[in-house]
């Protein structure tokens, strides 16, 4: 399975309603973020990483919640 993180506005999901990436930080999601050739604070510019931060997902730069929760 090959997850595309959403790389600007017009990619992005806009009714996002649930986390589609492995918890934010972990070994999954650090090997994503490697094969799309993007660093953390590339990634915390992204769409998705304001979506997880504003519903709670992520709090102080560390995952809060589950993968695949709704918020």
């Amino acid at each position: 399975m090959v997850i595309n993180i959403d790389e600007d506005l017009i990619n992005s999901d806009w009714l996002k309603s649930k986390w589609n990436l492995p918890s934010y930080k972990s070994f999954k999601f650090m090997e994503i973020l490697h094969r799309d050739k993007k660093s953390l604070d590339q990634f915390k510019q992204l769409p998705v990483y304001k979506w997880a931060v504003k519903n709670g997902l992520i709090k102080d730069d560390e995952w809060t919640g589950s993968v695949n929760e709704m918020p």
